[in-house]
C-alpha cells in the first residue's frame, strides 16, 4: 500500500493531489485541501504504508557533475559511493541545504549507452546529479517523523524530477520550458541538456484568467465548447480579446525571465481551452518562429490504469509508471 501526494504549493491555498493504492481498492485518486504540515502528521499516522511526497521544486536544489574517467576494474558500489562523496563536497561549498538523493544519468561505456554503472569498466561518461532539500521543509519532516532520512517508507521528490527523465530518456528532449498554469500561478522550469537550469513563479494563474472573464462579462463561455463559442461571434471576439491579452501576459514574464527560444510544454487544467492553446502559440511564435507551445498530454508508454486524469496529474502518474509498476500488475495478477 502506499501514498503518493503531489504538491500544488500555495501559501494561502495549499492542495496535493493525492493517489492512494492498495490490492483492495486497486489506485484511488483524490484532493485534498491542507497544508504540507497536516498532510506530513496524517502519514506519519500510516506507519505500514509507504508515502510518496512530490514537493514542489522550489523548495529543492540541484548540482549536476558531468564525470569523464577511464576505469581500469570493474566499478564496485564503493567505488560509486567515492565518486558521489567527492561531488557532495564540491556541492556543499554553495549550499546550506541538506542532502537528499543523488541520481546518475547519461551513462556511456566506451561510447555505448548504459543503464547502470556498476559492474562496468572502461572510459566512462555519466552525469552526477545531487538533490538538496531546503531545511524548512526538512524541520517539518522531522517534526513528525524524528530523522526523516532513516525512515525507510518514506520518499521525497521534486515533482518534476521523474518527468524531465522520462520526456529526455523517452522523448529525447534535453532543451525545453515545462509550464505549469494553476490556479493561484504560474510556475516555469527551464531545462538545459536534460538538467534543471532556473525555475520561476508568477501569480498570473487560472484565477486570473477568470477575474478577466468576469470583468469583460463573458463568465458564462469560460466552460463553454470550443464549436459554441464559434458560433457566437460577438462572444468570441470578446474571449479573444481577453485570451490574447492573458497571452500577452505570460509572453512578457517568460521574456523576463530569459525563457525565450524555448520550446514549451504546458501542464495545467488550461490546455483544455482550445482558443487559448492557439492564441498562445501565435504570441510565442510571434517571436519564435522555429519553436511551439504543445499540451503535455499522458503519452502512449504511461499506463493509465483504467481511470480518467486530469492534466495536472501528469507527474504523479509518470512516477508510478517508472518506480510502481511493476509493483501494480504483480498486485494485479495477485487477486
Amino acid at each position: 500500500m502506499f501514498y503518493l501526494r503531489q504538491e500544488n504549493f500555495d501559501p494561502k491555498y495549499p492542495q496535493f493531489r493525492v493517489l492512494k493504492a492498495q490490492k483492495e481498492f486497486w489506485i484511488q485518486h483524490y484532493l485534498l485541501y491542507e497544508s504540507l504540515e497536516t498532510i506530513i502528521e496524517t502519514s506519519s499516522g500510516y506507519p505500514k504504508a509507504q508515502h510518496i511526497f512530490l514537493l514542489d521544486d522550489q523548495r529543492f536544489h540541484f548540482f549536476s557533475f558531468d564525470v569523464q574517467e577511464v576505469f581500469t576494474e570493474k566499478i564496485t558500489l564503493q567505488a560509486l559511493q567515492t565518486l558521489i562523496t567527492q561531488k557532495i563536497a564540491l556541492a556543499e561549498k554553495t549550499t546550506k541545504e541538506e542532502f537528499l538523493f543523488s541520481h546518475i544519468d547519461m551513462i556511456s561505456v566506451n561510447g555505448q549507452e548504459k543503464k547502470f554503472l556498476l559492474g562496468e569498466k572502461g572510459e566512462i561518461r555519466c552525469k552526477i546529479i545531487l538533490v538538496y532539500l531546503n531545511r524548512t521543509t526538512c524541520l517539518e519532516f522531522n517534526d513528525k517523523y524524528g530523522n526523516f532520512h532513516n525512515q525507510k517508507n518514506l520518499e521525497i521528490l521534486p515533482e518534476s524530477f521523474q518527468t524531465l527523465n522520462f520526456l529526455r530518456t523517452n522523448d529525447k528532449k534535453e532543451h525545453f520550458l515545462l509550464l505549469y498554469i494553476r490556479d493561484t500561478h504560474c510556475k516555469g522550469i527551464l531545462v538545459e541538456n536534460g538538467f534543471y537550469k532556473q525555475m520561476e513563479s508568477i501569480n498570473l494563474g487560472f484565477n486570473a484568467l477568470m477575474q478577466m472573464y468576469k470583468d469583460n462579462g463573458i463568465s458564462k463561455y469560460r466552460y463553454k465548447q470550443y464549436e459554441e463559442i464559434e458560433q457566437n461571434p460577438f462572444a468570441k471576439n470578446l474571449i479573444v480579446q481577453t485570451l490574447e491579452f492573458y497571452a500577452h501576459l505570460l509572453c512578457k514574464w517568460i521574456e523576463e525571465q530569459h525563457f525565450w527560444g524555448n520550446n514549451i510544454f504546458v501542464i495545467s487544467p488550461i490546455m483544455k481551452n482550445v482558443h487559448f492553446m492557439e492564441i498562445f502559440n501565435k504570441a510565442y511564435s510571434a517571436y519564435h518562429t522555429q519553436h511551439y507551445i504543445v499540451p503535455f498530454h499522458f503519452p502512449e508508454q504511461i499506463e493509465l490504469f483504467g481511470k480518467q486524469w486530469e492534466p495536472e496529474d501528469i507527474d504523479a502518474l509518470i512516477y508510478v509508471n517508472t518506480m510502481k509498476k511493476k509493483e501494480l500488475q504483480e498486485w494485479k495478477k495477485s487477486w
